[in-house]
């Protein structure tokens, strides 16, 4: 399965299994700005990556020499980043200075690619707007019914989500000189700053409310694609004025360099970034501590009163999951509390020796785990017969499919377990 999203966006060339140099119009000027105006405040502009198309990824930066763990691998000087002094300072900056307003660092960013993007060639940021998508396959593009295919839990999160956007958008659609700002037109805004933002501590500001998040945008650095081996350390250097990604890691020659956005599952890196990856070791299905109880219940087990009492006492009812290696240590350790009798629960911290109870326990244990992860291959398999064949589905309905496909999985795996 190749990866879908954000780093397959746009290039369809004939692929060959060497990377090929991006010099796309817009690179190639994105590129030359960067060392003019690196050189124009006293930066040598020197990247050891150069942006090209991989197979598996599509756009993404490849190194053009060996790297070895420590390496700064890119250094963005300062005035080349978009911070929130850069957006007070503009026009934009003056209109929200003058309506006293109150934003968040991501809704400032947004209204600031909205002004520059509508100035063209005329902004000084052309060469880096240019090189943004035209659009995202983020949980905001998705249609109402594309929204009825995901896993529950995670359409609740993408729907939440979404009032989020719409509550934003909300605060600033009139401000721009009583000109409504369209939502298509904010959504795009909000995602670019969502998807390529590095964390950026700005000094405090009246108009900046406080919420925890410290953005920047930095041009070129964002053309970086996400990996879960990637380790590196990113921040801004104040002795070189730049911030700078170090990375931890080897790469050979002309191989693709990554980042990692975080320990994400495939559902968070599609609502957040509007991609997928394959055998993503974050992935896991997520088990409602009530659809336990109730499975343990429909098999008559005993004294759930006492059971209830030391499992949530210990907060063992948190986190339960089923991973590829199966349940979770919290789920095996409740359904075996569970599963115990009387003379077993008087003795319960046993099961964290992680020996067998005892015949019966572990018989009954893997029963209850069988009722409930039928429940979850039940109402997995309906979710697939949602689905158009192949040959018909839209890319959005092949990256969410991904992910009910990647549940399904690990659904048999876990099954497989307990049989």
């Amino acid at each position: 399965m190749r990866r879908l999203g954000r780093t397959n966006r746009t290039r369809r060339k004939k692929r060959t299994n060497k990377p090929v140099i991006d010099c796309s119009e817009e690179i190639v000027s994105l590129s030359k700005w960067m060392k003019r105006e690196s050189k124009s405040h006293g930066f040598k502009w020197r990247s050891m990556l150069y942006p090209a198309n991989f197979l598996d990824t599509g756009r993404g930066m490849m190194t053009r020499e060996t790297l070895r763990p420590g390496d700064v691998i890119v250094s963005i000087p300062q005035h080349l980043l978009i911070t929130l002094e850069t957006v007070l300072s503009s026009n934009i900056g003056d209109l929200i200075k003058r309506q006293k307003l109150k934003l968040s660092s991501q809704q400032l960013l947004s209204l600031f690619l909205l002004s520059e993007r509508n100035k063209g060639d005329n902004s000084y940021w052309h060469p880096y707007i240019d090189t943004l998508p035209k659009s995202h396959t983020t949980v905001g593009y998705f249609s109402a019914r594309e929204l009825t295919l995901f896993p529950p839990k995670l359409r609740k999160a993408a729907e939440s989500r979404i009032s989020d956007i719409k509550q934003a958008y909300c605060e600033v659609k009139e401000f721009h000189s009583g000109e409504t700002i369209q939502y298509e037109d904010f959504l795009w805004a909000w995602f670019c700053v969502n998807s390529r933002s590095v964390f950026y501590r700005s000094a405090r500001s009246e108009f900046v409310r406080e919420d925890g998040n410290h953005l920047a945008l930095a041009p070129y650095l964002d053309l970086l694609n996400h990996s879960t081996e990637a380790q590196v350390e990113a921040g801004f250097n104040e002795k070189t004025g730049s911030y700078e990604i170090r990375t931890h890691n080897n790469y050979r020659k002309y191989s693709q360099v990554f980042i990692s956005y975080g320990s994400h599952d495939n559902g968070h890196l599609l609502v957040e970034y509007g991609f997928t990856l394959p055998d993503n070791p974050n992935d896991a299905l997520t088990v409602d501590y009530d659809v336990v109880m109730e499975a343990a219940k429909s098999l008559n087990v005993s004294y759930t009163e006492k059971k209830q009492d030391v499992i949530q006492t210990n907060n063992l009812h948190r986190k339960l999951a089923c991973t590829v290696e199966g349940l979770s240590w919290n789920l095996l350790m409740i359904i075996q509390i569970l599963a115990m009798d009387w003379t077993e629960l008087q003795n319960w911290k046993n099961v964290l020796k992680g020996s067998v109870i005892s015949p019966r326990n572990e018989r009954l244990s893997r029963n209850i785990a069988r009722v409930f992860l039928a429940q979850y291959l039940h109402q997995n398999q309906e979710l697939v017969n949602k689905f158009p064949p192949f040959s018909s589905r839209t890319r959005m309905e092949n990256l969410i499919f991904s992910i009910v496909q990647t549940e399904r999985d690990i659904l048999h795996l876990t099954w497989t377990s307990v049989t």
